[in-house]
């Protein structure tokens, strides 16, 4: 069933050092001329990295969890990413339709990944001109979220939220814990 896939498409932030081909990373983004679009503009465009030296590079420029300090180590770090960028200026379609685009298609991305045996994290917390600048991005454009994979070594559990509390956290033995509010807090209306 459907839900049981969507429970398994996580944040993994833990990777072992498998590499991911270029042809699964062809995969992925496969998936996204499939989604869904504003307009059906198709404003996304897509670096795909799998070179190791440079994955290390972009990796310093990376935080992982932003509601918490930890991060991955170096030998943890993904192997591959992909960077979805756009033109600029941008044109017929705001900055905020497409982030939009940009969650259906990272999420289609993910699915993939996750059926090829794969798992990333969806990041915004990246230093965007360095790592623009690293994989030498043609001049009219610049990106947006930086997708990090790999082959997860992290184990993710979905948790109850308690108090409607849902920051994530992490143990010691690199399991990662993810409170979700019930279907009752989050049904608004039922009529």
């Amino acid at each position: 069933m459907i839900i049981e896939t969507l429970k398994q498409i996580r944040s993994h932030r833990s990777f072992c050092r498998e590499k991911i081909s270029m042809e699964a990373l062809e995969k992925m983004i496969e998936s996204t001329r499939y989604a869904s679009s504003t307009k059906n503009s198709q404003k996304i465009r897509y670096a795909l990295i799998n070179d190791e030296e440079l994955c290390k590079q972009i990796f310093s420029f990376v935080k992982f969890a932003g509601a918490i300090s930890w991060n991955p180590t170096l030998e943890e770090a993904p192997t591959a990413y992909i960077l979805m960028c756009s033109e600029t200026p941008l044109t017929s379609i705001t900055e905020k339709n497409l982030y939009f685009d940009m969650g259906i298609a990272s999420h289609n991305i993910l699915l993939v990944a996750n059926e090829l045996g794969y798992g990333g994290c969806i990041i915004g917390a990246y230093n965007r001109p360095e790592v623009d600048k690293l994989v030498q991005l043609p001049e009219r454009y610049s990106s947006h979220i930086l997708l990090a994979l790999g082959k997860p070594t992290d184990k993710i559990h979905i948790v109850d939220a308690i108090n409607n509390e849902t920051t994530y956290y992490r143990d010691e033995n690199n399991q990662h814990f993810v409170p979700k509010l019930s279907l009752e807090n989050i049904s608004l209306l039922k009529k």
